[in-house]
């Protein structure tokens, strides 16, 4: 008999605050004027739902938990269930916020404006949180974005410290305030980019070495993996052995907005997969790319990131 593929780790993702994005392109911005776009686009939005559509086209064990809220919710509610197979949802009282991202051509520049979003109260709170723990189980938890007012900043460090009881393991990709908090708890892996980096070391990373080096730092003190995007430059992923960097393929970049929840997406499937850093920093590296590529809050094309993992290099920096 011949042995059983073992099925990849389950990947939960946690959505606090999700949010519908609308995407406007636009020539260019007048003031006081009323500037019309040339293209308009509707997308469920948030850093946890970006995480769980892309964990989706890479056909992922996943699973995703959010808050939806009036009408709005409902909204995001059908738009998920077009694009997303397992999710679990909670509703709670006041509006889904709503992200717009304005897309100028001339000169090329990229405005986010970003809602604050419902008021989540505690039972509301330890009700999705124990729903996302079971679902878990000894899994990879994703926790990324920011918290819904009336939720505390200590959240994510709380989740974590409960994930690791049951033997699962969390990624932290989260505002400098909430990561810091959450660091005392050892999580398994933090995606900061370079300026959340900074902060959170309170000094300035004009190197790559300097970037791996101060990650290194954060490795000693209890974090398994930091892994820190800088944009087009690529990323660097520092572990347990040792720390790699690698160059983002050339594309032409549409927007921005996705692309970091991409790489989040990639680096929980490689390790749900068991492979080696190396390989899970190209895969992450490839669909943040692969994002950028696509206009508004759309997600990288499956069958584009053979194609871009091939271009990228990752180089061994022994640091």
């Amino acid at each position: 008999m011949k042995p059983t593929a073992k099925t990849p780790q389950a990947i939960i993702s946690l959505s606090l605050n999700p949010a519908i994005d609308l995407t406007y392109e636009l020539n260019n911005l007048k003031h006081d004027q009323k500037s019309r776009a040339t293209k308009t686009y509707y997308d469920p939005g948030g850093t946890g739902i970006n995480v769980g559509r892309a964990l989706e086209k890479l056909q992922a064990n996943s699973h995703t938990c959010c808050i939806t809220a009036g009408k709005m919710g409902e909204f995001l509610d059908t738009m998920l269930r077009q694009e997303l197979n397992n999710i679990t949802t909670i509703q709670i009282e006041g509006e889904t916020r709503i992200n717009t991202t304005l897309l100028q051509q001339f000169p090329p520049s990229q405005y986010e404006i970003n809602a604050a979003g419902p008021t989540i109260n505690p039972y509301q709170l330890n009700e999705i949180i124990s729903q996302f723990l079971a679902l878990c189980g000894q899994g990879i938890g994703i926790l990324t974005g920011s918290l819904p007012p009336g939720a505390p900043e200590n959240t994510y460090r709380n989740i974590n410290i409960a994930l690791q009881k049951q033997g699962g393991r969390a990624i932290i990709d989260a505002p400098v305030s909430v990561m810091k908090k959450a660091l005392s708890s050892n999580p398994f892996l933090i995606k900061p980019n370079q300026h959340e980096l900074e902060a959170l070391q309170k000094k300035t990373l004009p190197s790559i070495e300097r970037i791996a080096t101060e990650a290194r730092l954060i490795c000693q003190q209890g974090t398994q993996y930091v892994c820190v995007s800088l944009a087009e430059k690529g990323a660097i992923l520092t572990g347990p052995v040792n720390s790699y960097y690698g160059k983002s393929p050339k594309i032409t970049a549409h927007s921005t907005v996705g692309a970091g929840d991409s790489v989040v997406a990639g680096l929980a499937h490689a390790f749900a997969q068991q492979q080696a850093p190396d390989q899970a920093l190209k895969l992450a590296l490839a669909c943040g790319a692969g994002t950028a590529k696509k206009p508004g809050t759309q997600l990288f094309n499956t069958e584009d990131i053979a194609n871009l993992a091939q271009q990228i290099e990752i180089k061994t920096l022994d640091i």
